[in-house]
């Protein structure tokens, strides 16, 4: 994990409050908020660091377009997509890997607890199986069943920007001089 500068930690804070909260209101995270974000991260950076910091944000921003293969497969939205992006260039590739993994963890953890309040252990242990089939498969499960489509009213969608927020937020704190 790479310290962030005060300034770079204080946007990127912004920026991923802005979107949880937008996500938690309306399911959706605006062009402008995740755009604009992206181009703060690049110009902060720079007033930060200078060219290194271009540099990282550059890195960051590339490093954030492997998220387009969880979002062709149907697992991410857009906007998650977009905010991922702006999140790469704040916190450049190695922290933008930290955060992918404490929001993977977060993830699964709010989305393991959704599953068992809503009573559909069972149910979701068959649509797992059904999806690893499908992958393996060389299938895009969202196209071969309309039940495991994350838009679906049956499935369990979750507000992608809060545990990106969080993730985001713990990597500041544990990236404090």
């Amino acid at each position: 994990m790479t310290p962030l500068p005060v300034s770079v930690s204080w946007a990127l804070a912004a920026v991923v409050l802005a979107a949880a909260l937008s996500d938690l209101r309306s399911r959706s995270i605006p062009n402008w908020l995740t755009l604009g974000g992206i181009l703060l991260g690049f110009a902060i950076n720079f007033y930060a660091a200078g060219l290194a910091g271009l540099k990282t944000a550059g890195l960051g921003f590339l490093a954030s377009l492997l998220f387009l293969i969880p979002f062709l497969l149907g697992f991410l939205g857009g906007g998650d997509v977009k905010l991922m992006a702006a999140v790469g260039t704040f916190a450049g590739p190695a922290n933008l890997l930290v955060v992918f993994v404490l929001d993977a963890i977060l993830g699964g953890i709010v989305a393991l607890i959704g599953v068992i309040v809503r009573g559909r252990v069972r149910r979701t242990l068959l649509n797992i199986g059904q999806i690893l089939r499908l992958l393996a498969q060389g299938k895009a499960p969202y196209k071969e069943s309309a039940e495991l489509e994350a838009g679906n009213e049956a499935s369990f969608g979750m507000p992608r920007a809060v545990t990106i927020a969080l993730a985001a937020l713990l990597l500041i704190w544990g990236s404090r001089p």
